[in-house]
């Protein structure tokens, strides 16, 4: 079978029985089977239902770990195509179920030609991404005790870039992604006798007003960074005056004095808000998954591979840096390595991750397969004139 026709197989097969975070059975025995036909030593449950694969090649080389996350959405799918989702209420809506595909189909490719390969390839399947928990639990459960990998990949697939294309940044690529809840306490009363009462309502629209306003006029709009509110609850009918109301949202930022300078921010917003109307507040703020910082040196050497390998391969190396949260993060705090972006994008289309409608199409699985084996040849060749020495 073609790398094309398995990719799409692997693809469509896992695409139907999506699995939620924490959840990831199946998936996790559906892999581990792949694993283990091709030759690969594997372990399973490493930090919940991961999926660990080894191959070790004859002669002594570098350590490569590749990554792909597992778990799909709790979302009821809308393509209607043949290989649907079998589980109600369940997607792979971020394409989760192609990062496995490709990866799948890289090792493939390593199993195929493992006379030509030296050094060790390391296979990481991880679950509960979309938790933002699932790397840091792989870790804590001794993931690279066997291989610490010299270089490290993750990949995930990008509709903003159109499909036969991949996308490589060095730096910040993806958001340090927290989220913080608060609280305002006031004195509850009489909606026609405001005079009397705290206003707690009033405390937190003010609060939500401060904050947009110094987010907005005190931080440095070089560098990317949002907060969003996506809560607010307080009160029970129309002429009583709460005596609590709760507000809550996500802050994204890229560098971590920004993260800090919104932490401040936050506390002025709300002290102001809440000392106005003779209230208090408080604030829980809860730092999650780390931002994605690509090794510059490892883009530069994946950029070579590319334009030795792959001269079709449109790279995309700027202009990709997101908001968005990604835990890979996690193992690049521990390895050298990358966050690649695979184009995903088809015109006519919808091309927005975690939408009911979202499908990776065939041109970009098999893009990213090739892009992932280009990085194990380029990584592992056996080849003396290899442009990469790293240590064994």
């Amino acid at each position: 079978m073609d790398t094309a026709r398995y990719v799409e197989r692997v693809y469509q097969e896992l695409h139907a029985h999506p699995e939620l975070s924490l959840e990831e059975a199946w998936t996790a025995s559906f892999v581990a089977e792949e694993l283990r036909e091709m030759g690969f030593s594997v372990s399973t449950q490493v930090g919940g239902h991961g999926v660990v694969g080894l191959m070790e090649f004859s002669s002594p080389g570098p350590a490569l770990g590749l990554r792909a996350d597992m778990d799909a959405l709790p979302m009821t799918e809308e393509t209607a195509v043949s290989f649907s989702s079998q589980n109600p209420g369940v997607m792979h809506a971020c394409g989760h179920d192609s990062h496995m595909a490709m990866v799948l189909a890289a090792c493939r490719f390593a199993s195929e030609n493992r006379e030509r390969l030296r050094g060790r390839l390391l296979a990481v399947f991880q679950p509960a991404e979309e938790m933002g928990d699932g790397a840091r639990s792989m870790l804590k459960a001794g993931v690279f005790a066997r291989v610490m990998p010299d270089r490290f990949v993750g990949v995930h697939n990008w509709p903003s870039l159109p499909a036969g294309s991949v996308g490589l940044q060095a730096g910040p690529l993806t958001a340090n992604t927290d989220h913080f809840h608060a609280v305002f306490h006031g004195l509850g009363g009489h909606g026609a006798l405001p005079h009397r009462a705290k206003d707690a309502i009033a405390m937190a629209t003010a609060g939500v007003q401060n904050v947009f306003a110094l987010t907005q006029r005190c931080t440095n709009a070089s560098y990317p960074q949002v907060v969003s509110f996506g809560l607010i609850q307080g009160g029970t009918t129309v002429n009583i005056i709460p005596e609590r109301v709760t507000v809550a949202g996500t802050v994204r930022t890229m560098r971590l004095e920004d993260q800090e300078q919104i932490i401040r921010l936050l506390h002025q917003a709300f002290r102001a808000a809440a000392e106005l109307y003779g209230g208090s507040y408080e604030l829980d703020y809860v730092r999650g998954v780390p931002g994605v910082v690509n090794d510059a040196q490892v883009v530069e050497e994946l950029v070579c591979f590319f334009a030795a390998k792959l001269p079709d391969v449109r790279v995309v190396t700027e202009g990709l840096a997101s908001l968005v949260g990604e835990d890979v993060g996690y193992f690049l705090q521990e390895v050298p390595g990358v966050l690649l972006f695979v184009g995903s994008g088809q015109e006519g289309a919808v091309n927005e991750l975690h939408n009911p409608r979202f499908l990776v199409p065939t041109k970009a699985l098999v893009t990213g397969s090739r892009a992932l084996a280009g990085i194990i040849e380029g990584y592992l060749s056996k080849k003396e004139d290899s442009p990469i020495k790293l240590h064994s």
